[in-house]
């Protein structure tokens, strides 16, 4: 059985609780997002922390700081935001007063990634905010291409912002997909982020997931009592995946370079929905679990030999 996320609870304290089992406090932190001036962070990540704050699931003191190469001030990336969360909210209208409140919360560190100086003026930055949980607990969002993953890391280390877990507050590192271009970078990619950080503070997140559709194909096959005995090879002729978007390669033009069209759509997002649809149903609908099903079904795929790709492959 699935269980709905419950609405958040304010303790006397102020701090803000989860309602669903094990309840945990969220705590005050700061979130650093790396390529803030991409579309991911337009599209996606602001509009997901908006929608937090307005169903009052965000800690009560939060600061989101957004580290791109362009020059912008805090006032000219929040108006920027606004446009954008006009156009992606999935509320609309967007709730004038809620948002004044979360725009305050935002602010915009110029610099460049290979750039040690930049990672001091965050640094600083981060200092001036007061609060020690603010500099203390810190979540960076790798809204980067996977190359630059390892430079981050490296950088924010030696700044002083990343430590081992329990050293001082913690970090959490999250990185997007496509992680690496073949096993050996994945490998590599791997090395670097354990290098200065714990493999419990990494998070390989593949934000197609998220997606309702795809999170509803759980309760779909696994809690509907038509379908789960249906759902077998012997009474499946076979299955087709479409995933179609509106969307061309607009202003990522620099990432599709680098990761190519199918590394972006086919070997996680269409691959993780493969799993879904036709992995085993896991003991709980734990993470852990879950991951373990899809890994038996990716196990159990046919790998396709390089004579066989032309013709089975059409690429447009």
């Amino acid at each position: 059985m699935v269980w709905p996320v419950k609405q958040s609870a304010q303790a006397d304290e102020g701090t803000t609780y989860r309602l669903s089992e094990p309840r945990k406090a969220v705590d005050p932190c700061s979130i650093v997002i790396f390529g803030a001036s991409g579309d991911l962070t337009a599209r996606k990540l602001i509009p997901a922390f908006y929608h937090l704050h307005l169903e009052k699931q965000m800690p009560p003191d939060f600061r989101i700081i957004g580290f791109a190469r362009r020059e912008k001030t805090d006032a000219s990336w929040r108006d920027e935001l606004r446009q954008d969360l006009e156009q992606f909210s999935r509320t609309k209208p967007v709730d004038e007063k809620v948002w004044q409140d979360f725009s305050q919360h935002i602010f915009y560190c110029q610099g460049d990634i290979t750039d040690a100086a930049a990672y001091e003026k965050l640094e600083k930055q981060l200092t001036s905010f007061g609060s020690e949980p603010l500099r203390r607990n810190i979540l960076f969002y790798l809204a980067t291409m996977p190359s630059q993953f390892g430079e981050v890391i490296e950088q924010v280390h030696h700044a002083g912002l990343l430590h081992k877990e329990g050293e001082n507050g913690w970090q959490r590192i999250v990185v997007e997909k496509p992680f690496g271009h073949d096993l050996a970078s994945a490998h590599q990619l791997n090395r670097e982020l354990t290098r200065y950080a714990q493999e419990r503070q990494v998070f390989r997140i593949d934000h197609y997931l998220g997606k309702e559709t795809v999170q509803n194909i759980l309760m779909f096959r696994f809690s509907n009592s038509i379908f789960e005995r249906l759902w077998n090879r012997d009474l499946i002729d076979h299955m087709q995946i479409t995933v179609s978007e509106k969307l061309g390669v607009g202003q990522r033009g620099g990432y599709y370079e680098e990761a190519g069209a199918l590394r972006d759509m086919v070997q996680n997002h269409m691959l993780q929905v493969l799993s879904l649809v036709a992995m085993e149903p896991p003991v709980s609908l734990d993470a852990e679990p879950i991951r373990d099903e899809k890994v038996k079904l990716l196990k159990s795929v046919r790998p396709m030999a390089a004579d066989d790709v032309a013709g089975q492959v059409v690429r447009g």
